[in-house]
């Protein structure tokens, strides 16, 4: 009876200490994100418009040309960066191990590098340009995180990243010229995203500094290739079919928030 009684206690004691230990809090946070994108090589090219390959015939009315868009040659890709911000619940179970949910406005992207030639099919003239694009998608984001907090002052934060991308555009610059495009979300893009994310974030009462990993599990672009529709009723009239490609998304995020008790 003294075993079962002093048993008893003890569940109690336990219980009772690991509900003192339960803390919730949330708040809000902003910061700034370093962005890259593992693309597929058949993505370096200018797709701000096609061009023409073979020309109109106009003395046997032949339109069966072909259009594409120009290679840019010698290409590197380069990171770009972004703002992001959001907000947060936590829920400590312990002193040592918690749960984070997170909604957050971020981006996801890459910056192109190169030289387009292009050629004009009327005096075969080819002219060089110094050509750059800088792709960004914006996102609505989900994260749920498992905290590990071995000391007061420190955590470690591994989870996962869901995200919905609502507009993607590339800005284009070619030579002098520059060009805006909001591409279309049902065909040129997947507006799904899951990232794995880890990460560790420090404490100074209650304003904390975060240090994030994210690397993307989808892949998220889609080969937008022009073709010339020679069917009935479709002469001259440019298509385009769509195939997903390599690009996988990855982005170092850098926040700062402040947690409410």
């Amino acid at each position: 009876m003294k075993k079962k009684i002093a048993f008893i206690i003890l569940l109690m004691t336990v219980f009772s200490l690991t509900m003192s230990a339960q803390t919730k809090r949330y708040g809000l946070f902003v910061g700034g994100s370093i962005n890259m994108m593992n693309i597929d090589k058949s993505m370096y090219y200018d797709d701000s418009e096609p061009y023409t390959v073979m020309g109109y015939n106009h003395y046997t009315q032949d339109t069966n040309y072909t259009v594409s868009y120009l290679p840019v040659d010698g290409a590197t890709v380069k990171p770009n960066g972004s703002i992001l911000f959001g907000g947060f619940f936590e829920y400590m179970a312990s002193d040592m191990v918690g749960l984070q949910f997170e909604l957050l406005y971020n981006q996801y992207g890459y910056k192109l590098k190169g030289t387009v030639d292009q050629k004009n099919i009327a005096d075969d003239q080819v002219n060089t340009y110094d050509y750059e694009s800088n792709l960004k998608m914006s996102n609505f984001t989900a994260a749920v995180l498992v905290k590990i907090q071995p000391v007061r002052y420190f955590s470690i934060d591994l989870g996962v990243q869901p995200s919905y991308c609502f507009k993607m555009t590339k800005e284009t610059q070619k030579g002098p010229f520059h060009k805006n495009h909001v591409y279309d979300s049902k065909n040129e893009y997947n507006t799904l995203n899951v990232g794995a994310t880890g990460g560790f974030t420090a404490y100074w009462g209650d304003v904390f500094f975060a240090a994030r990993y994210t690397l993307g599990l989808v892949d998220v672009l889609q080969k937008k290739t022009p073709y010339n529709d020679t069917s009935e009723g479709g002469d001259g009239v440019i298509k385009y079919t769509y195939d997903d490609v390599k690009s996988k998304t990855s982005s170092v995020q850098l926040t700062v928030g402040y947690r409410i008790r």
